[in-house]
């Protein structure tokens, strides 16, 4: 399998082109680039949560542990003390990264049902309708932001995937189909559970019409503007002037 650098570095790089070409086609505004980026590259390493001791899996749950802390704590804030809103924030925050983290420790097998399509789906979807129903963000927001958390999930599974040959030897290693697998067989019951969960996920997430039609809309636009390639062949004209110009300003 792929370790933590190659996974990062290759979501990154994904996730970099992925939403410059979101800018440049107009499907998003600039601004919100930073944040597909970022979604992009956690998507990249978030398979990786299945390993008590992986760096992505002591992120992840310190993360929900912050965010679940402020959560609660919001939820309730006009009406408890200081003293009172400090207890509820530490104890959910020990919920969440002792509690839920061990459980999740004991319950999951590393490569079981986390490194399958079907949880790059699971992921994305939650993504969604986190951004759509707490964040209260657009359709097209919620939507972009789950495609690139699904988008880096399938890079971090193809990646393992790709590892797992070895091209010298020209055979393969044992862990050749433990990552780009459909759903885990041999956690069938997980993946059954995790499949009601995508469904159920996928009848509350936003409809997602307007996002297909606006990608659809703008990428014919972009095409028919013939934007993908250098007009006339003529790669980067200008370039230098332009940099010129730039930095004598």
């Amino acid at each position: 399998m792929a370790n933590f650098k190659i996974h990062l570095l290759v979501a990154a790089t994904a996730s970099g082109i992925a939403s410059m070409g979101v800018a440049v086609m107009n499907i998003a505004p600039v601004s919100d680039l930073g944040q597909y980026f970022m979604l992009g590259v956690v998507g990249g390493l978030l398979p990786d949560i299945d390993s008590e001791q992986s760096t992505p899996t002591k992120i992840f749950f310190s993360l929900l542990s912050l965010l679940g802390a402020f959560w609660a704590t919001l939820k309730v804030l006009p009406t408890y003390s200081f003293a009172e809103l400090s207890l509820i924030w530490l104890g959910t925050f020990a919920f969440f990264r002792y509690i839920v983290f061990e459980a999740f420790s004991r319950l999951t097998v590393h490569r079981g049902v986390f490194h399958s399509l079907l949880a790059s789906f699971f992921f994305g979807l939650i993504t969604t309708n986190i951004s759509y129903h707490l964040f209260q963000s657009s359709t097209l927001t919620s939507w972009l932001s789950g495609c690139f958390i699904t988008m880096g999930y399938l890079i971090h599974l193809s990646l393992d995937e790709f590892y797992s040959v070895d091209l010298m030897n020209n055979r393969f290693k044992k862990s050749f189909g433990t990552a780009l697998k459909i759903i885990s067989l041999n956690n069938l019951k997980a993946s059954l559970f995790m499949m009601g969960l995508t469904i159920s996920l996928y009848t509350i997430s936003p409809n997602p019409h307007a996002f297909i039609s606006r990608v659809e809309t703008m990428a014919n636009q972009y095409s028919k503007e013939n934007k993908w390639m250098p007009k006339n062949d003529r790669w980067f004209t200008g370039l230098p002037r332009r940099l010129l110009n730039r930095s004598a300003s």
